[in-house]
């Protein structure tokens, strides 16, 4: 009989995986059993580790692993301030810390293993064979990143080791129902009997858009240990704990990002001032061929005129036909012209835009424009703007306000339709230059793929009308 595996139907006709209908009931009494054991062996065995700590290797022991813990960045051993010290510290000192007795002399050596080993060494016969096993296993279980895969919320969290590349499901309340699928944890795993359990997990979730640099950390070790496993993991702890400390700042002091426009050049909101010694319609005439219309006359009906039919106020686009990074775009908006009786502005996103639109008017206007000056304002200051802005507040606009008709709003989704299905055959740098029909036929291409369909999903709500269609994207790429 073919053993049923953990992701095919169940048998019982629930329409649900095996794994989420009768495996669950199958093991969890003795999965639950085992699960509370660890967590009351872990219990008892945490302050009489740290007394045989203190007692063995000394309180200028725990400062010296701190040291180390922290990178030798000369933090304060304060919770308030360093998270990290209760839930992660602490077991890590206890199973994981080895003196360095390289620089002290010999009488004054500690001993050169984890504080837990030791203890197991000296105090064997007070522990019961299940503790045992319990210190040996937590000793030889390295620290790695594991991805979010699935939850059961209040039960348990199903895990990807992107480092090792196993799977694990963890039993775990609290986190499984705060996590998110597709984010990214610090932690080390111990099982015993088929029960999983977290031990010494760092309190920084890390988006799933950080999930191609574990990739390439993972094939980095691959090229240095072609056979690496968990032993070899242990080796790295330093370099893995310092990544983590380097995404934690990152994620607590995020970089203004760089903002750019569609031509990659440098996001710089620009004014520009003109006096005209002509009239409306005369610098409407000169100038409207830059919209790309094919009636300017019909232009007029958008003005305003005044009481003899004269033109006193237009405003159109200035476009360029196509988009170097959209190729489903038909246009490029360069900017916003707006005539006004005597006085002409044009508003552009970069340096390079505004000085092509200053030789543009030179050349169509001449001496009937007159330059009078640039009001810049730098993508920093915006950027400060929007960091400084009430959570949930957006700026109000006419354009925002013109967003929620439903013309515009039949425009935004052809154009994110059309945008989304020419990404199925664009080359993406996230995807190492690979287009996604590309990446997906490869094992390493499909998981860089998935890291990045994780994290459109995480900023959907922020994507609004540009939002992709998950389900057919997936389906079109036979992810479904």
């Amino acid at each position: 009989m073919t053993k049923l595996g953990r992701n095919d139907p169940c048998t019982c006709g629930s329409g649900k995986k095996y794994k989420k209908c009768c495996l669950a009931n199958e093991v969890t009494p003795v999965a639950s059993l085992t699960w509370l054991k660890m967590r009351r062996t872990e219990g008892e065995l945490s302050p009489t580790l740290l007394k045989h700590a203190d007692k063995f290797y000394g309180r200028e022991a725990l400062i010296e692993a701190w040291d180390e813990f922290s990178l030798w960045k000369d933090v304060p051993m304060d919770p308030g301030s360093q998270p990290e010290l209760d839930n992660m510290f602490l077991p890590w000192f206890t199973f994981n810390w080895i003196p360095n007795n390289a620089e002290i002399k010999k009488a004054d050596h500690l001993p050169e293993m984890p504080v837990a080993m030791h203890y197991l060494q000296a105090k064997a016969s007070r522990l019961d064979p299940f503790q045992q096993r319990f210190i040996k296993e937590i000793c030889s279980q390295p620290y790695s990143f594991f991805m979010v895969t699935d939850a059961e919320p209040g039960v348990s969290l199903t895990l990807r080791d992107l480092i090792l590349e196993r799977e694990v499901t963890v039993h775990e309340r609290q986190a499984s129902e705060t996590l998110p699928k597709g984010s990214i944890i610090f932690t080390r795993i111990i099982t015993m009997d088929d029960a999983s359990i977290m031990v010494g997990c760092a309190p920084t979730a890390i988006p799933s858009a950080y999930h191609n640099e574990f990739i390439d950390v993972r094939e980095d070790m691959a090229k240095r240990n072609p056979n690496y496993d968990q032993n070899v993991l242990l080796e790295y702890d330093l370099e893995l704990r310092t990544m983590y400390y380097e995404i934690r700042d990152e994620l607590a002091n995020p970089a203004l990002p760089q903002l750019r426009n569609t031509d990659k050049e440098e996001f710089q909101l620009t004014k520009l001032y003109y006096t005209l010694t002509c009239p409306p319609r005369q610098a409407m005439e000169a100038l409207i061929s830059l919209s790309l219309t094919e009636n300017p006359d019909g232009c007029l009906e958008e003005g305003k005129c005044d009481e003899h039919g004269e033109l006193v106020f237009l405003e159109f686009p200035w476009l360029r036909k196509g988009n170097q990074q959209h190729a489903s775009w038909d246009n490029t908006v360069m900017g916003n012209i707006v005539i006004d009786g005597n006085l002409l502005t044009i508003d552009v996103n970069s340096q390079e835009r505004a000085d092509v639109i200053k030789r543009e008017v030179e050349s169509r206007l001449g001496d009937q424009a007159s330059f009078r000056n640039a009001v810049i304002e730098s993508s920093e200051k915006m950027m400060e703007e929007i960091a400084s802005r009430p959570p949930g507040v957006k700026p109000e606009s006419k354009r925002n306000e013109e967003e929620q008709t439903p013309e515009v709003q039949e425009m935004l989704k052809d154009m994110s339709e059309k945008h989304w299905r020419a990404w199925l055959d664009t080359s993406i740098p996230a995807l190492k230059d690979q287009t996604p029909r590309e990446a997906v036929k490869t094992a390493i291409g499909k998981e860089r793929l998935e890291a990045l369909l994780w994290d459109f999903e995480g900023r959907s709500e922020s994507l609004g009308s540009f939002a992709p269609d998950m389900k057919a994207i997936r389906k079109e790429l036979g992810l479904d």
